[in-house]
């Protein structure tokens, strides 16, 4: 028969062996607590795949290329929330030397009344969020058409 000592020793190797050697106590109670309890499990999460790079983004066009910076019905004058954006984008891109040519447009045969007033109305509404957006006064002009057939605002930058 075994000694009680090289028994003790042969069940605290046996617990270090099914445990990991993660206890290395040789007391009784540790053996018996470490052979019924199994360890942990651990989750790993799974590594997100790497994101490719972004991309640089073009920066948006500051005036469209027919220059065209609002359209309106026959009779509209008010500016929409794309183009007070749009020039927003033109007063802080603009040059300090750059000026600014405004032309309103109402077509004469669609306006139920003045049509040279409606494209004033147009082109002035333009000139003035560009001042409000502190473009100088001096660096717009404000100019009027009612023979073509549009119904819009455009900004030539020269």
């Amino acid at each position: 028969m075994l000694k009680p000592l090289a028994l003790s020793l042969i069940l605290s190797v046996a617990a270090m062996l099914s445990t990991g050697c993660a206890r290395t106590s040789t007391t009784p109670s540790d053996q018996t607590a470490a052979a019924t309890t199994a360890p942990p499990s651990v989750e790993v999460a799974p590594t997100p795949a790497e994101a490719p790079p972004p991309q640089p983004a073009t920066p948006p066009q500051r005036l469209p290329d027919d220059g065209i910076v609002a359209e309106f019905s026959p009779t509209q004058v008010a500016l929409s929330e794309d183009t007070l954006a749009l020039l927003a984008r033109l007063a802080q891109t603009r040059a300090d030397d750059e000026r600014l040519e405004i032309t309103g447009y109402c077509h004469r045969k669609d306006a139920p009344v003045d049509a040279r007033d409606i494209a004033l109305k147009r082109a002035m509404a333009v000139r003035k969020e560009l001042l409000r957006l502190g473009v100088p006064a001096k660096t717009i002009r404000v100019k009027y058409s009612t023979t073509q057939a549009l119904h819009a605002v455009r900004i030539v930058a020269k």
